[in-house]
């Protein structure tokens, strides 16, 4: 392992952030995706650093995405972060698109019900929880119109279904983007701490000729994914 850098005790960032920041970049040279981190113990004897100031810097690495903590275990190198591009014309699809990019996507299915929509009318609501390659990403609930549910059943790719079975070309008519904080049931469902960042997603999508077509719900961990969008 590389000589660590030494901390400038009288640099004006606080010591834990400056190993942080040192931590962050051997992240990138040393260190490969799913690699165990030294130990507190460890990390503080290269830093000459307490443990209580390399707890704070891991800290800030896993709140930054870069690593993930398992209880009895230690810290990993998180895998980096997937951009997902939500610019029209992409197609309506979340799954269809890492798949198509050599993710493995599953949802476990948690819920489904039947309602009256607003937009939609007579509409079933699936709630899930969506994994990439064996992670929990995203809380999912999609409500579907009624005359076009039959058949899903929240596993497949919607756009895809649809596509192949109606002929229907789904696309975004609109999305919401929101900042929110990771609730008890949030962090069961995702694996993560309560009060972990989260990414949340809303809209409506529509069909070829502008009809609606169902609504989407999505709470994404925050250190999973970043979206792009072209303004252009």
């Amino acid at each position: 392992m590389a000589e660590a850098p030494v901390v400038n005790r009288f640099a004006a960032a606080p010591l834990y952030r400056q190993v942080c920041d040192r931590l962050e970049q051997r992240l990138d040279h040393e260190f490969a995706p799913g690699d165990r981190l030294p130990s507190e113990a460890e990390l503080a004897a290269e830093y000459g650093v307490n443990r209580l100031t390399v707890r704070r810097a891991l800290a800030g690495l896993h709140q930054r995405g870069r690593i993930e903590t398992r209880q009895g275990m230690g810290s990993f190198v998180a895998p980096p972060i997937v951009r997902y591009d939500v610019s029209p014309p992409q197609a309506a699809s979340f799954t269809a698109a890492m798949r198509e990019v050599g993710h493995d996507v599953q949802v476990r299915s948690l819920s489904v019900e039947h309602l009256v929509d607003p937009v939609l009318g007579p509409a079933h609501r699936h709630r899930g929880v969506r994994c990439v390659d064996g992670v929990a990403w995203s809380i999912t609930v999609t409500v579907l119109a009624a005359e076009f549910a039959h058949g899903w059943d929240g596993q497949r790719s919607l756009h895809r279904m649809l596509l192949e079975t109606r002929g229907i070309d789904t696309v975004r008519a609109r999305r919401t983007f929101a900042a929110e904080i990771a609730d008890r049931d949030d962090a069961a469902l995702l694996s993560i701490p309560v009060g972990a960042p989260l990414l949340c997603v809303s809209g409506l999508n529509i069909d070829q000729h502008g009809n609606p077509v169902a609504t989407v719900q999505h709470r994404f961990r925050g250190d999973r994914i970043q979206f792009t969008v072209d303004l252009t």
